[in-house]
């Protein structure tokens, strides 16, 4: 008699633990059961294609099978399909039994999808149920990163890894790129160095150094104060622009000659406490000598300020130049430029730049006849910026189209230029830069001297080949210019070519 009774009692509890905590028993029979379980090792064996197949099916026979739902999320989630995951997995938190696995899941589809508000709206039930409550938090954390809420995914990242030790390294990560975004540099590198000393050989350790490294040079980019030094040697093939035909300029014999070349360049920059706003401020100092000719000896100051303004995707600059040129301790040239450019973001790694310049020239030395250059000239550019290799390499187009009105009818005309440029950071420390420049200058009168309208087409083609002795501070520089102008009149057409080696110090 007590042996029947147990039996009954037994057979009862088992049949309510099947019914109650077996989701595969919920909703459906037998054969959907086995087919279940195939869809499941199908999935299992990340045979995705094979297990949707399955789950399809029995999601059309048995519509509100919680468990089912839930594989169909988890299948279409793996194959990246996220829209459909988030139908299925929502829809497995809202049938019986619920899935509570489903919530984790359904979150990190939320975030992958870039829907931040419903991510955190579910979060917030994983909080409030306490499921997988580290998981939940390190979630928490990403979603808020990537809605630029930093003070609130700092916290998250903290609560994940006091909850859970095997987060530590990750929610360190992590934090380390709140920082960085949040522009707390050096928070941002404390962090990472941290995770680099607490495991070295780990995979993310090797990330984490590459952010030090990045950061750091960022710092010394922030720096307000920059400097560099120059010393180059220098040879010119035609120092005096000699014409390419002889027969014009019999007087001109020697053209080429050597050069020693010194530059100082000093930047300091004022920055508003929320990088709103800042103001550069340079001066630039050039002194050439030449070797033989004991003339066209060149000091150059340079004086610039440059305000700008940042508005989310767009940074508006306003900068402002003043050159003075003294040749053979002579003064020859006084400009002043001042302008608008504009740099507007594309894309994470794209730019266009838009900007219209003023620039008046004062020629110091008594002019020749109608040959006076003074006046003032209004240049319009655009052009686009394509970044690679971490935003250290650069591909640029531009073009510019200006107009130069001059005291001397001989040099009043329309220019159009093309430059494009190419940035190419390889191995360590190399750095190799090539442009080229095609300039088309169409003169407004005809010439006084020779009788017809000049007009030129000078092509350039520069090229710098840089290494990097002490890294961020010593540089080595191989450099390659070539410029021919092609005029209609010959006494304005030449071809030049300059190779020069220097080193530069930076500090």
């Amino acid at each position: 008699m007590e042996q029947s009774i147990i039996r009954h009692i037994v057979s009862i509890y088992l049949i309510l633990v099947i019914v109650f905590f077996s989701p595969f028993a919920y909703m459906l029979d037998k054969q959907s059961e086995e087919e279940l379980k195939s869809g499941i090792y199908q999935y299992r064996q990340e045979n995705y294609d094979e297990a949707l197949e399955i789950l399809e099916k029995l999601e059309v026979s048995s519509p509100d099978s919680s468990i089912v739902s839930y594989y169909l999320g988890l299948t279409y989630k793996r194959m990246e399909d996220y829209v459909s995951a988030k139908k299925y997995l929502e829809a497995s938190l809202t049938m019986k039994p619920k899935i509570k696995g489903a919530l984790i899941e359904l979150i990190d589809t939320f975030y992958r999808l870039d829907e931040t508000e419903e991510a955190k709206k579910w979060i917030k039930v994983a909080e409030d149920e306490g499921v997988r409550p580290a998981q939940a938090a390190f979630l928490k954390g990403l979603t808020l990163l990537k809605a630029d809420e930093y003070e609130g995914a700092v916290s998250a990242f903290k609560d994940a890894k006091s909850l859970d030790d095997s987060l530590t390294q990750s929610a360190n990560f992590q934090i380390g790129i709140c920082y960085m975004k949040w522009k707390k540099v050096e928070s941002a590198r404390q962090f990472f160095e941290n995770i680099v000393i607490a495991n070295p050989d780990a995979d993310i350790s090797v990330h984490a150094g590459r952010y030090v490294e990045a950061l750091e040079r960022k710092i010394e980019r922030e720096q307000p104060l920059h400097l560099k030094l120059r010393f180059a040697f220098e040879y010119d093939t035609n120092v005096v622009l000699k014409p390419a035909d002889t027969a014009i300029v019999t007087n001109i014999t020697d053209q080429d000659d050597t050069r020693q070349v010194w530059d100082f360049r000093g930047d300091y920059t004022v920055k508003s406490p929320n990088d709103f706003a800042t103001l550069k401020t340079g001066y630039a100092l050039r002194i050439s000598k030449q070797n033989d000719f004991g003339r066209y000896d060149m000091v150059i100051n340079h004086f610039s300020t440059q305000s700008n303004f940042s508005f989310d995707k767009i940074l508006v600059t306003f900068p402002v130049n003043y050159t003075h040129t003294v040749v053979d301790e002579k003064n020859y040239l006084s400009a002043v430029t001042a302008g608008n450019v504009n740099n507007i973001i594309l894309a994470r790694s794209q730019m266009a730049q838009l900007g219209i310049i003023y620039k008046f020239e004062d020629f110091l030395r008594p002019p020749f006849g109608a040959e006076n250059r003074e006046g003032n000239e209004l240049m319009g550019t655009g052009g686009y910026f394509w970044f690679f290799a971490k935003n250290e390499g650069f591909f640029n187009i531009r073009y510019t189209i200006s107009k130069d009105w001059a005291e001397g009818n001989n040099w009043q005309y329309w220019g159009n230029r093309a430059t494009a440029v190419l940035l190419v950071p390889f191995w360590e420390r190399f750095t190799f830069n090539l442009q080229g420049d095609c300039f088309f200058q169409f003169f407004d009168n005809i010439n006084t001297v020779y009788g017809k309208k000049r007009k030129d087409q000078v092509y350039s083609l520069n090229s710098l080949l840089s290494y990097e002795i002490i890294k961020d501070t010593v540089e080595l520089q191989l450099q390659y210019t070539y410029v021919n102008d092609q005029s209609n009149i010959n006494i304005y057409k030449y071809d030049r070519q300059v190779v020069s080696c220097g080193v530069q110090y930076r500090f």
